[in-house]
């Protein structure tokens, strides 16, 4: 450390200002011009600052603008705004880990707040300390995300405006945000205003049921002959078996109400601890049907005559749901997977591949045991779409059928069959307020019958499940 200087009494030349506070001083170096010198506070060093300033009065002065200058910086308020967001990011990520939060939710604070909103603040409002955040910084958010952010976001598949419930998932992570790290260690002391985003029955026709009477019917024979058009096209192994895939999800989608992440599994990167401490980031399968989570038995049904016929259903196990919960899903697609059990043995036979275990994926790419990018899926849904532009009668929204639309054309036509909500909502794992919002539209005339009629129905028959591993005395009709 320099020592002071004296002057010609032999006193140090230090000034105490602001009540000794902070101070003034000339070092032997320099003795002829005053610097600054403060204790920090706590600790067992000072803060310095050059001055060069030959007036005391003049050094006097500038010391207390500095030391001001230093204690507002040192407000929590002021700290930077990404290095609060990327705090609460880890405390996040943090908790995921422990168990106590699922990686879905990690992914929407990464993706509002880590992506969308650091973007408004940082490079549209062009702030940097938290302080720099008032009242109305946010009025405005939802028109700048609609019309310029998307176009800025980088993101797989198509480019597209987000949807009114993305922004407000931005404004609820948002708030959260405020409200349990950000005013409970004063680094804000309220919630700045946030726009109310309003999700009108219009803005929720973005996934249109395919009516099973008429578009269904198109569709179905579409890609049962896609599928077998095998000698018009350049024969691949890997095309056969992805044209046959994708027949069978489009089959089990529509009949068993499922995302599609939920049955063919997406790649996803995320960070997670170290175990020597710090972070890595690793690829990670988020979703995906196993074989081992497909339970196919046979049921007894009777016909409106009241025959009796034997029907294949098919239980599904859903690990990893949106929600984060587990679900069963009951379905009658159980003809659909012993077909596709059978197509898949064969062909791992033909190709060299090694037999099914029961831990592999459905609907995944044998030939690499990775889930089908799903831009290449909605690609393939894109191209039926184009074929069947003439023939297809279209939503009366007159918005064109998604990949989702499977999804919702199942709980659209549960809800027409008459079947209980409940159900309907512990099957596809909805809340209440959507399935009424967005699905119940059903004409009053077609549930008339729901109204007047009474089922009686007869006790199940307990039967054995099918093992999906030995079908060889199994035959299906197509």
């Amino acid at each position: 450390m320099p020592k002071i200087a004296v002057d010609e009494f032999g006193n140090k030349k230090v000034r105490p200002v602001l009540g000794g506070r902070a101070s003034v001083l000339c070092y032997e170096s320099d003795p002829l011009l005053w610097q600054y010198r403060q204790k920090k506070e706590g600790k067992k060093r000072y803060i310095h600052r050059t001055f060069n300033e030959p007036d005391l009065m003049v050094a006097a002065r500038r010391a207390e603008e500095t030391y001001l200058a230093l204690v507002d910086a040192e407000k929590p308020s002021n700290i930077l705004i990404k290095d609060a967001i990327r705090d609460w990011i880890h405390l996040k990520e943090e908790k995921f880990a422990s168990g106590m939060i699922t990686i879905s939710t990690v992914r929407g604070v990464r993706t509002s707040l880590g992506t969308a909103i650091k973007m408004y603040l940082l490079d549209e409002k062009k702030l940097e300390k938290l302080s720099d955040i008032k009242k109305d910084t946010f009025i405005g958010y939802s028109l700048w995300r609609s019309t310029k952010a998307w176009k800025l976001i980088d993101r797989d598949g198509p480019q597209s405006p987000p949807k009114s419930s993305t922004i407000k998932r931005d404004l609820v992570i948002l708030a959260d945000f405020y409200k349990n790290y950000l005013i409970p260690r004063d680094y804000a002391t309220t919630t700045p205003a946030l726009e109310s985003i309003s999700i009108h029955q219009d803005q929720m026709n973005a996934n249109p049921p395919i009516p099973l009477d008429t578009d269904w019917k198109q569709i179905y024979q579409y890609f049962n002959k896609w599928s077998s058009e095998l000698g018009k096209i350049n024969n691949t192994a890997r095309t056969q078996f992805y044209r046959q895939m994708m027949r069978h999800f489009v089959l089990v989608s529509y009949n068993s109400g499922t995302r599609p992440v939920e049955l063919l599994g997406s790649l996803v990167k995320q960070r997670v601890p170290h175990p020597e401490g710090g972070w890595t980031v690793e690829e990670t399968i988020k979703g995906g049907l196993r074989w081992c989570d497909v339970e196919v038995e046979p049921q007894e049904h009777k016909s409106k005559t009241g025959k009796s016929f034997e029907f294949l259903e098919a239980l599904l196990y859903i690990r990893e749901s949106k929600t984060g919960q587990p679900r069963e899903i009951p379905t009658n697609t159980g003809k659909y997977f012993v077909r596709w059990r059978k197509f898949c043995d064969q062909f791992r036979k033909e190709n060299g591949l090694d037999k099914i275990h029961p831990n592999d994926y459905v609907f995944f790419n044998p030939f690499t045991g990775r889930p089908y990018p799903y831009s290449q899926v909605w690609g393939t849904w894109e191209q039926m779409r184009t074929n069947l532009s003439l023939v297809l009668e279209g939503s009366k929204t007159g918005k064109p059928y998604t990949v989702y639309s499977l999804r919702s054309s199942y709980i659209t036509n549960q809800i027409n069959e008459g079947k209980d909500v409940y159900l309907i909502k512990k099957i596809t794992g909805h809340s209440l307020e959507i399935l009424q919002r967005h699905y119940d539209r059903s004409d009053l005339r077609k549930r008339r019958g729901e109204a007047t009629a009474r089922t009686y129905g007869a006790t199940r028959k307990q039967n054995k499940a099918i093992d999906l591993s030995k079908l060889d005395k199994i035959s299906l009709e197509d």
